[in-house]
Parts: structure tokens; C-alpha cells; sequence
């Protein structure tokens, strides 16, 4: 995928597995990775034998060029390294939000917190790059503007409670304030650009689609199942993103597909990519 500008993410789906669990069961998590293209609207889900581990998604994303966004996993903050110079890595505020949410709501620290999170959002919403002519450069300016006095006040907050020293090493405010402190620098990357989301939540309303899908289909009968599984939610969901009837996709591709020779140069092929097809069959 190409996008310079790419989200990720991962879900999970109940595998059937000939070996058997600790309760005698023959079924496994195995993991989906989904990554979303923000500027092409495309889709791509990687099956690797149901593997969680950094090894998958370092070999698919290692290579690539420009923003990825995603939460704070370890194998997603390692693309911030001096191993992928090309790659800028930003984070998700909805997640840095949700720990200190989930460490007490009603606790006075974590209101201010929340507070200063969610004035971030309000200043951000005052424009949108495309909307009345804003474009990226002026919506820039305005994140240099508003966000650099803000997350001094966020840094306060925590340095505040930290120095209280009345917080048990593993509270759940005390992780949630190790998560943002370990997502700093990522997160003051967000504001040096004017074109990038302050969140994760284009991929993840991608992972709810397979969530649903996933209660009504229960699991993958395989791993290959699997595979194929990924496959197909790659076609539905870019179709889905596209605003593409799936059905009627489908069966043009294959119509035309059908007729062609195994030779056929694979630059053929992406024009029947969804994002393309649709500007044709409009």
C-alpha cells in the first residue's frame, strides 16, 4: 500500500486448530492486523498463523515511507526508531484518553486530564482541512497556535501528580500516566503537520465491522480459512470505505477477470482496485 499516510491497527477471531487448548478445546485467538490507507480510503487485513508478535507487522510496515498512526503497542512505537528513519509514527488520543478514563472517572486527576485531552478536540474541531477552502498549511498554523500551550498543561498535570507521591506504582492512573509519558514525543508529532488525525478511529471503526461479523460467523475453520477470511474482509471493507455496492463489484470483477490470460500485467489488476473502479462505474 503507498498511502504516505497509514493507520493500523489489529483484531482478533477465534481459529479452529487440530491441537487442543487447556480445556480440551481445539480452537486458538489468532489475530488479524488491519492497516487503512487514510488518503487512498484503502483497506488491507495480514492473517500470519494467527501471530500477535512484532515480527509481522515490522515486516509489513518496516519498509514503508511516511505517517503511521496506531495505539501504543510496543511493536507499533519500534517503528520510532533509528531502524525506520523513513517512518514517523504518531499515536491515538482516544486511547491515551480511555486508560485515564478506565483509572476513575470521578478521581479529580483524571478529570483535569480528560479535560485538557478533550480541549485538544475542541480546538481541533473549530476547522477541517477541506471544509470553506482550509487547507493543511492553514490548519497547521492553527495546531501551532493552540496545542503547544495545552500540552504544557497536560505535562503539568502529570508532573503534579507524580510529585505528590501518593500514587501506588501499579494504579491504573499511574499506567495510564506511563502510557501518555512513553507516547510524549509521538504525541507532540501530531501537531507538526496539519493533514493528521488526532486518533486512531478511522481503523478502528473498520475493526467493529469485523467484531460484528464476527459474532454472527462465531470463527475461521482454519488458519488458510483464515487467510482467506482477510482476503475477502479487504474486498468488503475498501468497498465499504468506497461507498461500493460489494455485490455488485464482485461480480464485474469476476465477469471481466474470467476472460484474461494468466499473463495479464498486474497493473490491470489494481485499476479494479475499489477506489478505482468506482470513478469508472459511476
Amino acid at each position: 500500500m503507498s498511502d504516505p499516510y497509514k493507520a493500523a491497527d489489529e483484531t482478533y477471531y477465534k481459529i479452529l486448530v487440530p491441537e487442543k487448548n487447556s480445556k480440551g478445546k481445539g480452537v486458538r485467538k489468532g489475530y488479524l492486523w488491519v492497516v487503512v490507507g487514510i488518503n487512498t480510503g484503502m483497506i488491507y487485513l495480514l492473517y500470519d498463523d494467527g501471530s500477535r508478535s512484532e515480527r509481522v507487522i515490522l515486516n509489513e510496515l518496516g519498509s514503508c515511507k511516511g505517517i503511521i498512526q496506531s495505539d501504543g503497542y510496543s511493536p507499533y512505537r519500534k517503528l520510532e526508531s533509528d531502524a525506520y528513519p523513513h517512518i514517523t509514527r504518531i499515536p491515538c488520543l482516544q486511547h491515551i484518553k480511555r486508560k485515564f478514563i478506565d483509572s476513575g472517572e470521578n478521581d479529580p486527576d483524571v478529570k483535569r486530564s480528560v479535560e485538557l485531552i478533550n480541549k485538544l478536540y475542541q480546538n481541533e474541531h473549530k476547522h477541517k482541512v477541506g471544509v470553506d477552502g482550509w487547507t493543511a498549511e492553514q490548519h497547521l498554523a492553527h495546531r501551532k497556535k493552540y496545542a503547544l500551550d495545552i500540552l504544557g498543561e497536560i505535562k503539568d498535570v502529570l508532573d503534579e501528580i507524580e510529585e505528590r507521591g501518593d500514587l501506588l506504582p501499579k494504579s491504573e492512573l499511574q499506567e495510564a500516566i506511563t502510557y501518555l509519558r512513553n507516547e510524549w514525543n509521538a504525541v507532540v508529532d501530531i501537531f507538526n503537520y496539519g493533514d493528521t488525525y488526532l486518533d486512531n478511529n478511522m481503523v478502528e471503526r473498520m475493526n467493529r465491522y469485523i467484531s460484528l461479523s464476527r459474532k454472527n460467523s462465531l470463527f475461521f475453520g482454519s488458519h488458510k480459512g483464515a487467510e482467506r477470511g482477510a482476503i475477502l474482509y479487504t474486498i468488503a471493507l475498501t468497498c465499504r470505505m468506497h461507498k461500493v455496492n460489494l455485490f455488485k463489484y464482485l461480480t464485474d470483477v469476476i465477469n471481466r477477470t474470467a476472460e484474461w490470460q494468466p499473463n495479464t500485467p498486474i497493473e490491470k489488476y489494481r485499476e479494479l482496485l475499489p477506489d478505482r473502479w468506482k470513478k469508472t462505474n459511476d
